[in-house]
Formats: structure tokens, sequence, C-alpha cells
């Protein structure tokens, strides 16, 4: 289901899921080999992913307001429709603050380990 989401996920959004992943992996170095510099480069990193997520969700948003607003009448087919517009726009803020939960928790690991 997840995979199917994607597949529609206009450019905007797989950016900022690939800023979310990308923030984790540095996440994993720093937990792997703590440094000053990796530590300094997750906080931007972080803001990034917020930024990006919560966009990919607003572009997604008012795509899924346009689409309704160009049908004439509500039907369950157009609430379906609506629905599964809604569930696509919500996967880039899933994917953003899972992957930024993962990367503070290594952070986390690094911290302890330095």
């Amino acid at each position: 289901m997840v995979f199917d989401l994607l597949k529609h996920s206009s450019m905007f959004g797989l950016l900022g899921m690939a800023v979310s992943i990308t923030t984790m992996g540095v996440a994993l170095a720093y937990a792997i080999r703590p440094s000053e510099r990796r530590l300094a480069l997750i906080r931007p990193l972080s803001l990034a992913a917020i930024f990006g997520g919560l966009s990919s969700f607003a572009v997604g948003l008012a795509s899924l307001l346009r689409g309704i607003s160009e049908t004439s009448s509500v039907i369950p087919v157009t609430f379906h429709a609506a629905a599964a517009g809604a569930a696509e726009s919500m996967l880039g803020l899933f994917i953003a603050f899972s992957c930024l939960t993962i990367a503070w928790l290594l952070v986390t690991v690094g911290l302890l380990r330095s």
C-alpha cells in the first residue's frame, strides 16, 4: 500500500522524503562514529526534513482541494478519490517524522558513545 502511494507521489514529495532519509543516514554515521561536525550537520538537515515534509503535505493538500473543486457533485467515487488523495498527501509527513524519530534516537546513541 505504501509503495502504491510512493508511486503516485510528486517529484517534490519524493525530494522531501529523500532529505528525511538522508538525515537518518547522517544520524547513523554519527551513532557509529560521533563527531561534532556530524552533529552540527544533523540539526539543519532535521529542519530541512521538517520543512520538506510540511511543504510536501501542503502541496498534496492543495492538489486535493483543487481536485475536489473541479468535481460537479459529491458521489461515493469522488469521496474515495479524495480519501486516497488525502492519504497520499500525508505520506510525506509520515515518512519525514518517522525518519526524524529514528535519526534523533541514533543521535542519542551517538551522544552516549561520545
